[in-house]
């Protein structure tokens, strides 16, 4: 079942979410490639979903990491337009 957050979040919020996120977690297998200002950023893509879609203006409860997994995360922002890694 998806999250209505995860269902609302636009590439607008992923944008966003990147320049917000100033302590990228580790990247284990997926990362997402995105460009904003003339600077790349790989960032973790359930860390980059999950916090682009709490920026989401919503009353349903905070996306948690329980709550999806990377492969959602990626498909969803492959969706989105964005560059997605897969690495093993």
């Amino acid at each position: 079942m998806s999250h209505p957050r995860l269902e609302a979040t636009t590439r607008d919020h992923v944008m966003r979410a990147a320049r917000l996120i100033k302590k990228p977690k580790p990247i284990q297998k997926w990362s997402c490639i995105v460009r904003a200002n003339g600077i790349a950023y790989e960032l973790p893509v359930k860390q980059l979903l999950m916090a682009a879609a709490n920026l989401v203006e919503s009353h349903d409860q905070r996306l948690t990491p329980a709550d999806f997994t990377a492969h959602i995360a990626a498909k969803k922002l492959e969706k989105l337009g964005l560059e997605v890694r897969y690495q093993e």
